[in-house]
């Protein structure tokens, strides 16, 4: 239980977390149509540690960085890159680190070879998330490339990423897909027997030279959460997710 001296949420009793719902393994739907993952686990640990109920909402990853200080929710996690473009401030902050990752791109295993050589990529297609690290990225580094968007491109499926996957991809709709290493191996793995040839990722990389991680942001009216979850944080990030 917490002391609730020092200690308050939005809703007494519960954390709500404002998350995405298109980035598996860190937080997707289940066939059931509930909302689970890596960052979904995470944070339901740590919520039970607190004593508390968690509520999940879903809502567009462009953005959600914001939520928090906006009083939609205590803690929004979606496997978000702490960015100076990313403004949380006056009313949200920062957690900690709790995961790495590289960039990457999904691509039919035929084409690694030709993904790798990136700087000669040119009239190519690249599905991205709107608003994410691998939006950022691929702009700047595939300047030569036509980058489509999820939400336009996978609008009104289901499974957004075995759209893009088992259709797009799959059938020379799109060239690839770009996501953190930890979602395109996971993709890879699940749809690679689905595509001819199978799936490869390409043009592994950091972007721009950075350590990548994933952060949370906390509500700061939310009294005790930010502390709470940096310890967490520290004694859990290791068991976060299985490393290969």
């Amino acid at each position: 239980m917490t002391d609730t001296a020092t200690f308050s949420t939005l809703f007494p009793g519960q954390l709500t977390v404002c998350t995405y719902g298109g980035f598996a393994p860190v937080c997707y739907k289940s066939a059931a149509g509930q909302l689970v993952g890596l960052d979904v686990s995470f944070l339901t640990r740590f919520a039970e540690q607190m004593g508390l109920d968690i509520k999940l909402i879903e809502k567009a990853f462009d953005g959600i960085w914001k939520l928090p200080g906006a009083n939609v929710c205590d803690i929004a996690g979606a496997g978000v890159m702490r960015r100076d473009d990313r403004p949380v401030s006056p009313g949200g902050s920062w957690s900690g680190p709790y995961f790495q990752v590289k960039r990457s791109l999904l691509v039919r295993a035929g084409d690694k070879a030709a993904f790798d050589d990136y700087k000669t990529l040119s009239g190519k297609t690249i599905v991205v998330t709107r608003g994410s690290t691998a939006d950022v990225d691929a702009k700047k580094r595939y300047p030569r490339c036509r980058i489509q968007y999820v939400d336009e491109v996978a609008k009104g499926q289901a499974d957004a990423q075995a759209y893009i996957v088992k259709e797009l991809i799959s059938k020379h709709r799109a060239d690839a897909f770009g996501e953190g290493d930890v979602s395109n191996q996971y993709l890879r793995d699940k749809y690679g027997k689905d595509v001819a040839g199978g799936l490869a990722l390409a043009d592994v990389h950091a972007i721009d030279g950075l350590t990548e991680t994933f952060n949370f942001v906390t509500r700061n009216a939310s009294l005790g959460v930010l502390d709470r979850l940096n310890g967490f944080i520290a004694k859990n990030k290791e068991c976060y997710a299985p490393r290969s």
